[in-house]
């Protein structure tokens, strides 16, 4: 969905037509539920918490102005919805090490999943040294499958910084790999 796309959807939406916000939901839908399910790692509560992002958003998209507005909006309320979760239940969110057991599908070889559990954990590792922006940018981009500009509306920072911070924290996961391997 392009900018106009949304554009034409989120002025039906806020004028109250609900199947402009169920196509909006249904392009959203999948990512917001992976940048919730990373920060949850319980199916269950992330499709909860995946509904109330999205009662809260149906509840207050008359006051977004742009598609760029509108989808770092959409991820702020997932991440306060996760917040506010771990805040009644008393526990901190998520480490990214719990995520590690991230494995190919199914029809995987045992021998590729082994080495897949190898990759990823060295990966989580290595990413976990790395400054939390540059962890951030890195979760959204490979593990949330965010573009640039989506990336950029969640963090509040441009298209241009993000680019220049991913490029530095791949950068800084080679030196890690480098001295691990050497070691």
């Amino acid at each position: 969905m392009n900018d106009i796309e949304l554009q034409n959807l989120l002025e039906k939406a806020q004028k109250g037509d609900r199947d402009a916000f169920g196509l909006i939901y249904d392009h959203f839908r999948e990512k917001i539920y992976k940048f919730i399910y990373f920060r949850v790692g319980h199916k269950e509560l992330a499709e909860d918490l995946l509904s109330d992002t999205f009662v809260k958003a149906w509840q207050k998209i008359e006051g977004v102005n742009t598609p760029k507005a509108f989808v770092g909006w959409l991820y702020q309320v997932a991440k306060n919805n996760v917040i506010d979760y771990y805040r009644i239940k008393g526990t901190s969110i998520i480490a990214i090490e719990e995520i590690a057991e991230v494995l190919p599908d199914s029809t995987a070889s045992p021998i590729d999943k082994a080495n897949a559990s190898v990759e990823m954990t060295t990966l989580m590792e290595l990413m976990e040294m790395l400054p939390t922006e540059q962890r951030a940018v890195l979760e959204y981009k490979f593990f949330e499958d965010l573009t640039n500009e989506e990336i950029a509306a969640v963090m509040g920072k441009s298209e241009g910084a993000i680019r220049v911070i991913q490029h530095r924290a791949i950068d800084k996961l080679k030196q890690l790999l480098k001295r691990k391997i050497s070691n």
